[in-house]
């Protein structure tokens, strides 16, 4: 087994580690970096659960039980399937939409973890304002990091909310933006001293992960990734690249 077959068994059986060959779970223990992952894709799966859990309607659980004690006009070996099918529809959407990989480095996929989070309502903001300056001022007072400078015309969207979060073991910043109708942006703002891995200064990198677009760059000692899913050239406009 190479490290990529361990990783994709590992990714299938992160609610059910018991599932895993011993060999995929050995090889996780051995790699650092494999490990690390393993460890982000546990949290966010078991983040998803419990969200999936919560909205469940309450007296469900209840109504379930009092209609099994009645006689049933369907088989049980019917409903059974139904519902296992449901939950691995759950978990197979989830796993399409998990754009994390084991080959960003961490600060990148600690950012994209978090901001897919706050992008689908798992992770709450912690600020909300339509003016830029008053959401940096936030950030400010919650000792969190703010942009020196923004590149094109990424500090021009319509700005919706921010939030405090943890990136590669420091403070970082996210940003939430409106980049088009419907779409947000999210803006993740970092110190970049002692990173491994930097995109380059003052020119963005960009990369696709899923359904993600992202683009990267490093402005002296800052570091951001500005991730969406609007389309790639939506993005690349916001730099002039389009």
């Amino acid at each position: 087994m190479n490290r990529e077959e361990a990783r994709l068994e590992l990714d299938a059986t992160t609610l059910r580690p018991q599932d895993a060959s011993p060999e995929a779970r050995a090889m996780a223990q051995s790699d650092p970096e494999l490990g690390a992952w393993l460890k982000k894709r546990t949290e966010f799966d078991e983040q998803v659960a419990g969200a999936f859990a919560a909205t469940i309607p309450a007296g469900l659980r209840a109504s379930i039980l009092q209609n099994s004690r009645r006689p049933a006009k369907r088989s049980i070996r019917w409903v059974l399937p139904t519902l296992a099918a449901a939950a691995a529809a759950v978990v197979l959407g989830w796993t399409m939409l998990w754009p994390v990989n084991s080959g960003m480095p961490d600060w990148q996929a600690d950012s994209l973890a978090a901001v897919m989070k706050v992008e689908y309502g798992m992770s709450k903001v912690d600020h909300m304002s339509r003016d830029f300056e008053a959401i940096k001022k936030m950030l400010v007072a919650d000792r969190s990091p703010t942009p020196a400078r923004l590149p094109g015309t990424v500090g021009t969207m319509p700005v919706l909310a921010c939030k405090r979060i943890q990136v590669a073991g420091r403070v970082a910043s996210i940003i939430c933006f409106e980049i088009e109708p419907g779409k947000e942006a999210h803006l993740v703002v970092m110190g970049n001293t002692g990173l491994s891995e930097l995109p380059p200064q003052l020119q963005p990198e960009f990369k696709t992960s899923k359904n993600w677009n992202m683009a990267s760059w490093s402005d002296g000692s800052q570091t951001f990734l500005l991730a969406t899913t609007a389309d790639e050239a939506v993005l690349k406009k916001m730099f002039g690249l389009v």
